[in-house]
């Protein structure tokens, strides 16, 4: 299983901060200075040349309550997709009698700003200003859509670009305006005083990510450890990611089953947001390493749909459905439908998994001012041959082992079936003002069937291959997860300047039931002839396991805005953790196995923006870490205690041509205690053994830059450095360090479209760096297996014949490095995919 991690020095030993921003900054502009040189960025004018605004005479449908001016524009920018920006004093005191019906931009803007005496004009490179008007102007729509004249009016310039928190699909960029994963208040990533990756719609499109594993290891910042054939665990910042949100909603998922049953395939999503760090403030319990936000596709206005198909390396077909619009002739009533199924051999012996994913969701407008959606979403996979653990690391004599990467140490007829049923429902209510609620409440049910029998544990003699055992038993599990989030946000004033509260409260009860089985440990005689054929023996039935897992919490938060130029967020969470662990031997024996009742855990969250001008911000977070470790048991079968420590962050942003490019730089900070230390398996049971060691620290620096460079070009480019750090003990190798994951990574995706008369085609590709890696057992011997540095390069091509048909050829690991992403995991190795290519056809209509 996963190890656990250390980090980085206190905070009162780095600079001081101002001189270090100012140093950033420099590094910044320099950066950003050679990329033009070299003709990478294009005048700000050039760009908005390029990109005209979409066609302001197609009506749309607007339902927004009078109230503040400021609250109504600021709702009209994410309805219209127009990003408008003005100075508090422009709108102070000013209401507006919102917008209704069916209008064109011109129309909702003019009918928003009724009464005034504001007006706005359009601008040269294909967006709006926004000025007042003189005193005998009219406010009519005609008024207010007149060309811009004189030189004496105050401006505020709107920039075309896409839907503020918005969908991702269809604006062909890699970065989105905003993200509400860390806080819940609908902030742009410059406003989020914390690192924030966000991978689109259309970068899943363009590099073939079909699942969720394979998304996360394009992000930035983020490694992805394969710990057999069907589980991944996600590292950021050096430590496991269990933090998940949908659509915006904390969720639990069922950590053994890691998280494979409940996050299914990318065809479902419209993007993927990870905020690095810890997000005690929405999620209470959780690790220091990121929080991540699958947002589901939304129906839309208009019919669409999709379909298409796929073939690659090792047997792979692939086919999606995509079909979306209005169910009455108001459109009122919206659906979405959209499946996918997977059929796929491998580069492994024998191994095989179908997967098949289905999603659907209805959305309804109850009143102008509610909306509320209903949905489910399942998948199911199949895997014969499946691997629990991989590949022996250590020949006896402690060298490290060399195997082919087709061989599978499983057994011919070992499996692995997962099934997961997500049903969701969300109410949303504008009180006007920008006064919102938001209503959400899902049950999950997960299962898996597995019989597993793997050929991994112990070490192989060099000479007769003896000394490996098989490993197997049966591990049936059913869990059941209700959960329940309230959310209130919305605008106050306070000083003569406007300020938000975010009140959130959310309950969730996980069920989780388990047939425990005898594992079974069977001698290999001679491991270089394994090929997976052996007898299948019995795994008896030893106890029924129940555990129950309840939390709730209520959190409360600030955004303070003193000045234009500052952002201030404080808040924190309470909350109230509940884990019941029992089993019901055959003999109707009960043994109550853990009984961890922690009753309001505060766990505060601070944050700081200050904007240095309209491009820079500087900025600074604190949060408390507080995390059970339920799956990490002792000796004696029990959970070690909750994990606990403090995360701290500070960083340089920026937004570049008009917010369509985001950068950022970050120093972090974490400690933790109660760290989870890998002892060694257990014999009887065939569980882990885990202690708790204090004083783990990492720290680290993170650097990414996202967005539309032109617009033909995007880029998504990150690096990360971490260092983790353990207190001096001798004769211990701790794996809480987590030295299986890199102190150096780097990341760079991209795509361009040709110009002229190439411009059907768009051609791009992938890099992912990271330094060496190592494994060192934990026991007398200290063996040690290392993973050099590697770098893995993708390509992808893509040819549109027309605006319906395309075709798109991945390829991956271009040179056919062989390397092990999963080093480590049950002291095994696995291997990443060899080279592989997938080509799909997709037609839109």
């Amino acid at each position: 299983m996963p190890q656990r991690p250390g980090q980085p020095r206190p905070l009162s030993e780095t600079p001081r901060l101002r001189p270090l921003f100012l140093a950033l900054r420099t590094l910044c502009i320099a950066t950003a200075a050679s990329m033009a040189t070299a003709g990478l960025l294009v005048p700000q004018a050039a760009y908005a040349q390029a990109a005209p605004a979409p066609d302001s005479r197609e009506l749309k449908r607007f339902d927004i309550a009078a109230g503040p001016l400021e609250g109504v524009l600021n709702q009209l920018g994410r309805d219209t997709g127009v990003l408008i920006t003005f100075e508090s004093k422009l709108t102070e005191g000013m209401r507006s009698p919102g917008v209704r019906g069916s209008h064109t931009v011109q129309q909702a803007l003019a009918q928003a700003l009724e009464g005034t005496g504001l007006g706005m004009v359009r601008a040269a490179g294909g967006g709006y200003a926004l000025r007042t008007l003189p005193a005998m102007a009219s406010t009519s729509t005609a008024a207010a859509t007149a060309p811009a004249s004189g030189t004496t009016l105050a401006e505020v310039r709107v920039v075309d670009t896409a839907p503020v928190g918005g969908p991702t699909e269809g604006t062909g960029a890699y970065t989105t305006r905003s993200a509400s994963t860390a806080t819940h208040f609908a902030l742009s990533p410059r406003e989020t005083p914390q690192s924030i990756s966000v991978v689109t719609r259309q970068q899943m499109d363009d590099q073939g990510l079909v699942s969720v594993p394979e998304i996360l290891d394009k992000t930035p910042g983020v490694t992805v450890g394969r710990n057999d054939s069907e589980r991944a665990t996600f590292y950021a910042r050096g430590f496991p990611i269990e933090n998940f949100q949908f659509d915006g909603v904390p969720s639990t998922l069922d950590t053994s089953n890691q998280y494979t049953t409940a996050i299914g395939d990318s065809i479902v999503y419209d993007r993927v947001e990870i905020v690095k760090g810890a997000t005690g403030l929405l999620t209470g319990a959780g690790y220091p390493s990121a929080t991540i936000n699958l947002v589901r596709k939304r129906p839309t206005a208009e019919f669409a749909g999709s379909l298409s198909f796929g073939a690659g390396s090792w047997d792979r077909l692939r086919t999606t459905a995509d079909f979306s619009g209005p169910l009455n002739a108001s459109g009122s009533v919206r659906a979405r439908i959209v499946a996918a199924a997977q059929n796929a051999n491998s580069y492994v012996d024998y191994y095989k998994r179908d997967t098949r994913n289905l999603y659907g969701v209805i959305e309804a407008d109850l009143t102008p001012d509610t909306l509320l959606t209903v949905g489910v979403d399942h998948m199911t996979s199949r895997a014969d041959g499946a691997t629990f653990g991989h590949l022996p690391l250590f020949y006896s004599d402690g060298t490290q082992t060399r195997f082919s990467r087709s061989l599978n140490p499983a057994s011919r007829w070992s499996y692995w079936d997962n099934d997961s049923t997500n049903t969701f429902a969300s109410l949303k209510h504008d009180f006007g003002g920008g006064w919102k609620l938001d209503v959400a409440a899902s049950h999950l049910d997960q299962s898996k069937d597995v019989w597993f029998g793997s050929a991994y544990n112990g070490s192989v003699d060099r000479y007769t291959g003896q000394g490996i055992r098989m490993l197997s038993g049966l591990l049936p599990s059913e869990s059941k997860t209700d959960a329940v989030n309230v959310a209130l946000t919305g605008p106050f004033t306070l000083g003569g300047r406007t300020h938000e509260l975010m009140l959130g409260a959310g309950y969730s009860r996980q069920h989780q039931q388990a047939e425990l089985h005898n594992t079974v440990f069977t001698t290999v005689p001679n491991y270089f002839a394994w090929d997976g054929y052996i007898q299948q023996p019995a795994s008896p039935k030893r106890a029924d396991r129940d555990t129950v897992i309840a939390e709730k919490g209520v959190s409360a938060a600030l955004r303070l805005r003193p000045a234009d130029a500052l952002s201030v967020i404080v808040g924190a969470r309470a909350s109230w953790y509940r884990l019941h662990d029992q089993s019901t031997g055959v003999a109707g024996d009960i043994s109550v196995d853990d009984d961890l009742n922690v009753r309001a855990k505060i766990i505060p969250y601070a944050g700081i923006v200050y904007d240095l001008d309209r491009t820079w911000s500087v900025y600074a977070s604190y949060t408390d870490i507080f995390h059970p470790q339920t799956y990490y048991k002792d000796a004696n079968d029990r959970p070690i205690a909750p994990l606990t420590g403090k995360s701290t962050e500070v960083g340089v942003k920026a937004e570049f041509l008009d917010r369509r490019v985001n950068a950022s730089l970050a120093l972090f900070h974490v400690k933790q205690n109660n760290s989870a230390q890998y002892v060694s398996v257990n014999d009887d049971t065939g569980n882990e053994i885990y202690k708790a060691v204090d004083g783990i620290t990492s720290k680290g620096l993170e650097m990414e830059v996202a967005g539309q460079i032109t617009p033909s070009w995007n880029l998504s480019a990150g690096y990360t450095f971490r260092t983790s750090r353990q207190p001096q003990q001798q004769d211990v190798i701790l794996s809480a360090v987590n030295t299986n994951q890199p102190r150096h990574l780097v990341k760079l995706n991209t795509s361009y479209r040709l110009p002229g008369e190439w411009s059907k085609w768009v051609v791009g590709g992938s890099l992912t760096w990271q330094s060496r890696t190592y494994y060192e057992t934990s026991d007398d011997n200290h063996w040690r297996a290392d993973q050099p540095a590697y770098a893995v390069v993708g390509l992808m091509a893509r040819y549109e014949f027309d605006r319906h048909l395309s075709m798109t050829l991945n390829i991956n690991n271009l040179f056919d490095k062989t390397y092990m992403p999963g080093l480590g995991s049950y002291g095994t190795g696995v291997y990443g995919d060899p080279r592989n290519a997938l080509l799909t056809v997709n037609y839109k209509f």
